[in-house]
């Protein structure tokens, strides 16, 4: 084969990992705060976060077969998928829905969640010992600045209690430590088994607080059902695998800073679904973000 052609396709291939899959991941991610803001309105949050992770490792089963999945051999690795399921998704989703089910405001919520990128950024460095060069610095900083442009400028300062404060701070922890846990233990774990113990692990984490603190009322409505059927589907089968892929393959660093995207696609879905406002101000915070990760993905395709 002609070196030219091997060469334009490492190129392309190279182009889809760093681009496509993240881009995919941020799309598929930023759905599910449209589906969150309908399934509160039936359903208690860690009521159906529970719900959410059983329906979502029961779908994810039969995948586990049918791909001939090599299961972890080790008592050790399957406390470390479930301890990854508890930071990622119970810990990290609990704490949002939780502290927005108290009239938090949405974009406070987000606005600390979103620091998720620098302190994942320096747990790697800490941990990982992953490099944190200049460029990688610099565009997180960017992407930083144009998220709290597009979320602080729809903030109140009423909007956040004590409690939803304590419970947005958990969540930032949960996503930022799960990620860099996910990054230093389980890379060795085939993917399909790891993302079904972790949904084990979270619903045994939110099934007996949800009994605890819960009512068990539901509105089993259409609206809900498709709502549901959208976050298990999408979001917990689609995204998350493609977030824990997107982990092994990268920086924990760098597949951080795809989430100071997640905002701003959320805000437009928003402004198109429900008529949200966006105002020049937010478009402009948009652009930065972009402008951030496209820096911090620049240097990752130069530098793989």
């Amino acid at each position: 084969m002609p070196r030219q052609s091997i060469l334009s396709r490492s190129v392309t291939g190279r182009v889809a990992a760093t681009l496509v899959l993240p881009g995919l991941f941020v799309f598929l991610w930023s759905t599910g705060f449209i589906g969150s803001k309908i399934v509160v309105q039936h359903a208690p949050p860690l009521t159906f976060l529970a719900i959410r992770m059983a329906l979502a490792a029961l779908v994810l089963l039969p995948l586990l077969f049918v791909f001939n999945s090599e299961w972890p051999r080790k008592a050790s690795d399957y406390f470390h998928s479930a301890l990854v399921g508890v930071m990622v998704h119970a810990i990290y989703l609990g704490g949002v829905f939780w502290a927005i089910s108290l009239e938090t405001g949405a974009g406070l919520a987000a606005l600390i969640v979103g620091l998720q990128p620098l302190l994942t950024l320096c747990l790697a460095v800490v941990f990982l010992k992953e490099k944190a060069g200049p460029h990688k610095v610099a565009g997180i900083l960017i992407g930083l600045f144009g998220f709290i442009v597009v979320v602080a400028e729809r903030t109140t300062s009423n909007e956040l209690s004590m409690t939803g404060l304590i419970l947005c701070i958990a969540s930032l922890l949960g996503i930022s430590a799960g990620t860099v846990y996910q990054k230093r233990i389980t890379t060795g774990i085939d993917l399909l088994p790891g993302v079904f113990i972790q949904y084990i692990g979270a619903a045994i984490a939110l099934i007996p607080l949800a009994l605890l603190l819960e009512p068990l009322k539901i509105n089993w409505n259409t609206e809900f059902i498709l709502a549901t059927a959208w976050l298990v589907l999408v979001l917990s089968i689609g995204a998350v695998l493609l977030l824990m892929l997107l982990i092994r393959t990268s920086d924990a660093g760098n597949v951080a800073s795809l989430f100071y995207l997640v905002p701003p696609l959320t805000a437009l879905e928003a402004f198109v679904l429900f008529d949200e406002r966006l105002s020049p101000l937010a478009i402009g915070g948009l652009l930065l973000c972009v402008a951030g990760v496209a820096i911090v993905l620049h240097q990752v395709a130069r530098n793989p």
